[in-house]
């Protein structure tokens, strides 16, 4: 009878293709969802994204480094800049993050390109210190705007839309000075809930106030604060919760938050002679599966993100939503009492029409 679990030779397979990452930090990819690179790209590429980033801040919006006087200028602090096309491809000039990366998607043949156009942008989240915001918390479940990236496409269990999520860190990054909270065991709730329902997911369900987030962060007990220094890279399980934090401190922190796409919907059902990605490992230990067959019942599906969404697009969907969270609420998917006071849309019965009308 076939183990429901992860045999080793599933993972000695994978871990026996890897080209840079070391056992351990396979090992720690798979059982936590995310590992950090140290040293994966050089200084000097993180000195001149933030040398363009505090020009871009000056130009855009007044800041100056070394004047926190000027980082009020932006009410709470968090800012995106786009990187004035700066570009680094990282088979040129950061080998081992281009390498890091493939190694962790099963490599380079399951990327477009094969890898060759993996590369860093100019563009930067800033997280300034600001006087007046509030203190620093430790991470919970009860806290606003955790999330699942991917506000431009349908979600399911394979997209390949979004394979791996990567952070790369620009500067130093200190506990308590504005790091991104990760939710370590969120791959699993976020896994079983892809799995049963394969038709898919609206992209407004689990960002920033998505319906979903409050029931699927409240199954979760394991946070951690992402910091490290410049030149580290993050790699994260593209299921993984995640929010910003306040930055209480003086510090600014510069980070950027990239996505992977893939060549491929994920497999999770290879051929013996097949490996599967670390990321595939993750969510099959999530599943405590030891493979599975996976095949959506919706199209796949690009989403204009909420933000910029204009005209019939708008009410289109609303509309979409509006039906999924009925839909959910039906099955037993229903948001927690406690969403809506932290600004999270809900699909409860005496609430769902009003929240859908701030959409």
């Amino acid at each position: 009878m076939q183990s429901n679990t992860l045999s080793q030779s599933h993972i000695d397979r994978s871990i026996r293709s890897l080209e840079f990452l070391s056992p351990d930090q396979a090992m720690d990819f798979v059982t936590h969802g995310y590992v950090v690179i140290k040293n994966a790209f050089p200084q000097c590429i993180a000195d001149e994204i933030c040398d363009n980033a505090w020009k871009e801040l000056g130009d855009e919006f007044g800041i100056v480094a070394g004047r926190r006087d000027s980082w009020r200028n932006h009410p709470n602090g968090y800012i995106r800049t786009n990187g004035q096309q700066l570009r680094f491809r990282l088979e040129d000039v950061a080998p081992i993050a281009a390498q890091v990366q493939c190694d962790v998607l099963g490599g380079r043949d399951r990327l477009p390109f094969r890898g060759s156009r993996l590369a860093f942008g100019g563009g930067i989240i800033a997280n300034f210190g600001v006087e007046g915001q509030e203190k620093w918390k430790p991470p919970g479940p009860r806290q606003g705007g955790w999330h699942k990236d991917g506000w431009h496409f349908r979600h399911f269990l394979d997209s390949p839309e979004q394979g791996l999520l990567t952070v790369p860190i620009y500067t130093e990054v200190l506990p308590q000075c504005g790091g991104t909270f990760l939710a370590r065991d969120s791959i699993a709730p976020v896994a079983r809930l892809l799995a049963d329902y394969s038709a898919g997911f609206h992209a407004d369900s689990v960002q920033g106030g998505g319906y979903l987030i409050p029931w699927l962060i409240e199954q979760c007990s394991d946070f951690v604060e992402l910091t490290g220094e410049p030149g580290d890279l993050a790699l994260l399980h593209p299921y993984m919760l995640h929010r910003r934090t306040v930055n209480p401190t003086d510090r600014p922190r510069f980070i950027a938050n990239l996505a992977i796409v893939l060549e491929n919907p994920m497999c999770f059902r290879r051929e013996p002679n097949e490996s599967y990605s670390l990321v595939e490992l993750a969510t099959l230990a999530a599943l405590e599966k030891s493979s599975l067959d996976y095949k959506p019942t919706n199209p796949r599906e690009a989403f204009v993100p909420a933000p910029f969404r204009k005209g019939d697009d708008v009410e289109k969907r609303k509309m979409e939503l509006r039906h999924e969270m009925k839909l959910m609420l039906d099955s037993g998917v229903e948001t927690p009492s406690w969403g809506s006071s932290f600004g999270y849309m809900t699909n409860r019965q005496s609430t769902q029409i009003n929240a859908l009308g701030t959409l």
